[in-house]
């Protein structure tokens, strides 16, 4: 195996496994415990400090890293563009700057940044895992210099255009970018190496020996990737493991049951699992993907260790692993499971859920005022049910409705409602009917347990008996339930009592997961008011 040197940081090293940890024992390659000590990959797994957790309170060290990266390109052109538009008619004209050449810097930074967005030159884990690619920034450059003249034609606004200035612009803004960006990226490789942020939190799965090749290989420390955990399976029953180290609380995790390290990484919430097993171990790989792929986690492969052999000997050292990193998170692997929404796209999906339900909650405030007071009056009991449901990540959350039931029978079993239920009161039956009494879920939406559009949350037993059923019943929870959804919208209501029934509003989730789009939300919500499909069977 090849030697892991020592990094020169101030952490403590790993602890070492406890000696009643009789499973290590067994390993195909077992590891010791001095190794355990001295290993830089297991050393830097267990180097998370609590409480260190910097800018992931914030959602995504990912997300913030690009979005620094965006605002720092933003900022040097705009001021390259009025730097040069400054100095160039100070020069030649006699005053400082011109209305004209500040709506070209403002352009031409915001076209830059796009461009750049769009082609992943954001993404953090990429960038300080290569070299800044300087054909990219000036690619962009020019096409972006090339926008910015070809709409000044086509606005007919040439007449205030300098050319000269233009050139100026061009030349000095791409000195000042190609400067820049190694500076900003040593900058943002010093605030990951400082333990400010990191970009993702990954557990590590395999054969020990596997692991440490792979860590060291990938440099995932440089990437700011941080391991969350490790676990160590036996190939021959990859359903039990061997054991399980988590970095973050610095213990062994004893898994006693096949279930206990699902439990356990739910807790955990690893923004990605890697597998590091060879891939003839087909059999081992399939077991883990089945009991991994209820997690709302990105699930990927390493490289087969015969690739290391070929690109050593034959193609150089990085021609096979680098074709297969991955941008967004710069891991090198087949990527098996996507996380269902990017960071991006739950910054998006979260802000309109805040601004509509913000919005739907101020409009109808009169309309909550008096459905609640009839409800109060046609029955004794609170105008507003609460119940447990699952949310993202089987994370329980209490659901708000408006009551649509007598209190009498809120005691006993749980059972689904049926056509002609006597515990639905007349104005209750109004309200299920018309999607009235799922208004209070706004509420849930501005907590921050639901989205407007989403997987319908079932009852906690309802969800319990599915989920042994169907094998993908578990994956609706990759994102945050919804107040309608999809299978809503096609008609896809009322009980739920057969298999089938379920295995089809399943799919129909599992489809809106799978291709989620801003669009796809919008056109739901307008289904769920205008479309007869959407209080179909509904009662």
């Amino acid at each position: 195996m090849r030697p892991c040197p020592r990094r020169p940081a101030a952490a403590t090293p790993c602890r070492p496994l406890s000696s009643s940890s009789t499973p290590w024992a067994t390993s195909p390659t077992p590891i010791s415990r001095a190794a355990m000590q001295q290993s830089e990959p297991l050393a830097g797994a267990t180097r998370l400090r609590a409480g260190r957790r910097g800018f992931r309170r914030l959602e995504d060290g990912n997300l913030v890293a690009s979005l620094m990266l965006l605002a720092a390109d933003f900022c040097i052109v705009l001021l390259a563009g009025l730097v040069a538009d400054m100095l160039w008619h100070l020069v030649v004209h006699g005053y400082a700057l011109s209305l004209h050449g500040l709506r070209n810097a403002l352009s031409a930074a915001l076209i830059f940044s796009l461009l750049q967005a769009v082609g992943g030159q954001y993404a953090a884990s990429w960038v300080l895992g290569r070299a800044p690619a300087q054909s990219n920034l000036s690619r962009d450059w020019l096409a972006t210099m090339a926008i910015v003249l070809i709409a000044s034609f086509l606005a007919q606004d040439t007449s205030e255009l300098s050319r000269g200035a233009l050139i100026v612009f061009a030349g000095l803004g791409w000195l000042m970018l190609v400067g820049a960006r190694p500076v900003i990226v040593l900058l943002l490789a010093q605030a990951v190496k400082t333990r400010r942020f990191e970009t993702r939190r990954i557990v590590l799965v395999g054969d020990p020996g596997e692991l440490e090749h792979y860590y060291m290989r990938q440099k995932l420390w440089r990437k700011g990737i941080s391991i969350a955990g490790a676990m160590f399976v036996d190939l021959g029953r990859p359903d039990v493991g061997l054991g399980f180290w988590d970095a973050e609380e610095q213990r062994e995790i004893p898994l006693d049951r096949p279930d206990a390290i699902l439990r356990h990484l739910r807790q955990m919430e690893p923004d990605d699992i890697l597998l590091a097993l060879p891939w003839s171990a087909s059999d081992a790989i399939d077991a883990l993907l089945h009991q991994f792929s209820p997690l709302p986690a990105a699930i990927y492969l390493s490289p087969d260790p015969a690739l290391s052999h070929i690109e050593s000997n034959f193609l150089g050292q990085t021609s096979l692993s680098q074709a297969m990193v991955d941008r967004e998170t710069g891991l090198s692997g087949i990527q098996v499971i996507r996380r269902p929404l990017s960071p991006a796209k739950r910054l998006v999906k979260r802000s309109f859920d805040l601004l509509a339900a913000g919005t739907g909650v101020l409009l109808l405030s009169p309309l909550f005022i008096v459905i609640a007071i009839a409800i109060r009056l046609e029955s004794p009991g609170p105008a507003f049910f609460r119940q447990d449901r699952h949310g993202f990540n089987e994370r329980p959350f209490r659901i708000f409705k408006f009551r649509s039931m007598t209190t009498a029978h809120e005691a006993g079993p749980f059972r689904q409602t049926a056509v002609g239920d006597a515990r639905i009161t007349r104005l209750g039956g109004f309200l299920r009917r018309s999607n009235l009494d799922e208004l209070p879920q706004l509420f849930n939406v501005i907590l921050g347990h639901m989205s407007l559009v989403g997987p319908r949350p079932h009852a906690l037993e309802h969800n319990d008996a599915f989920m042994a059923e169907i094998a993908s019943y578990a994956r609706r929870h990759h994102v945050k339930p919804g107040i309608t959804g999809w299978a809503q919208v096609n008609g896809l209501r009322g009980a739920a009592d057969t298999e089938a029934k379920m295995a089809m509003r399943v799919a129909h989730d599992l489809h809106y997961i799978n291709n989620w789009s801003l669009w796809l939300d919008v056109k739901i919500i307008l289904l769920t008011v205008f479309s007869r499909k959407a209080f179909a069977n509904a009662y």
